[in-house]
């Protein structure tokens, strides 16, 4: 029973990511210029779907490191916000929702991180559906589906 939650919960997520690359904020970049959003939306892609195949194999210590490279990139996103480089593809005059939204997903996401660490696999699994939800909710509000 187990395996078939895990199997449906991998199915849905690689669903949801895994059917393109991750085009979040479509025609945002100053011609010219990487999109840092994109780029951290691409390297979270494959983070998440590390985060699935470690729950799947029960190898939890390989879900933190993929995620360094997410928060290298936050750090480049975050500078771009701060520039007003990024427009988001719907509802741009909510960039302080966004943002909001996404210290949220990043705190959660340090949280799944620790409970990694300590190998406590309950945690992990509730802390993965947190981590789908705020993307969801993300993705509704702020991309053009």
């Amino acid at each position: 029973m187990i395996k078939v939650k895990y199997f449906i919960l991998s199915a849905v997520i690689l669903a949801a990511f895994g059917s393109a690359r991750i085009v979040f904020v479509e025609n945002a970049e100053p011609t010219g210029l990487e999109n840092p959003l994109k780029t951290e939306m691409q390297v979270l892609d494959s983070a998440f779907k590390n985060l699935i195949t470690s729950l799947v194999l029960n190898n939890l210590n390989a879900i933190e490191e993929p995620f360094h490279e997410v928060h290298k990139a936050r750090h480049k996103t975050e500078e771009a916000i701060e520039k007003k480089e990024i427009v988001l593809p719907k509802n741009n005059d909510k960039m302080a929702e966004f943002t909001k939204i996404d210290n949220k997903f990043h705190h959660e996401l340090e949280g799944l991180i620790e409970a990694s660490r300590k190998g406590d696999l309950k945690k992990v699994q509730k802390g993965t559906h947190e981590l789908l939800d705020t993307c969801i909710q993300c993705h509704t509000k702020f991309r053009n589906l």
